[in-house]
């Protein structure tokens, strides 16, 4: 974490600003008028090239660009934002930690499964060459989502139902 503190702190920076607008879904775009906003997308673009993770990026008048809504949609990011904006008790810490984990950690792979529609109890696991399908609790499922920091504050995370087929690799 200690090699991407720059990603983090913009983050953080970006944050602060959260907590003084109203919690709509257009105060984001508020959020991305401000300078921070400009920091928090150059050091993705240094903490994760184009190279290494192509699922961050998107063309933006023929050149390579970090996408706004991967960074902030599928990243929770927006949501943490819209959150303090609320003033629901967001661990910002956690949320920034989150978000440079979810930039940086491996690049999602392109996989073909079949799945089929079973009911298998709690707790069962099934390798399946280098993955494994297993059912989730709670608890196991909430530290899937990009930011578990928000869990239990989103609406979409008290959601979340154990015995659901999740798959991971092992």
């Amino acid at each position: 974490m200690s090699k991407h503190l720059s990603l983090r702190e913009a983050v953080l920076s970006w944050l602060e600003y959260a907590g003084g607008l109203s919690p709509t879904p257009q105060s984001i775009v508020v959020l991305m008028l401000q300078p921070h906003w400009e920091d928090v997308v150059r050091e993705v673009t240094a903490a994760a090239p184009r190279e290494e993770h192509p699922d961050l990026y998107t063309r933006v008048d023929g050149d390579w660009a970090p996408n706004p809504l991967t960074l902030l949609e599928e990243s929770g990011l927006s949501a943490a934002a819209r959150l303090i904006a609320q003033g629901a008790p967001v661990p910002v810490s956690e949320v920034a930690d989150s978000f440079v984990t979810f930039c940086t950690g491996p690049a999602p792979i392109t996989e073909q499964w079949l799945l089929l529609n079973g009911t298998f109890p709690q707790g069962t696991r099934i390798p399946l060459g280098r993955h494994t399908l297993q059912t989730f609790a709670a608890d196991e499922l909430r530290q899937t989502v990009p930011m578990p920091a928000l869990s239990g504050l989103e609406p979409w995370s008290r959601g979340l139902r154990p015995g659901k087929w999740c798959t991971g690799s092992t």
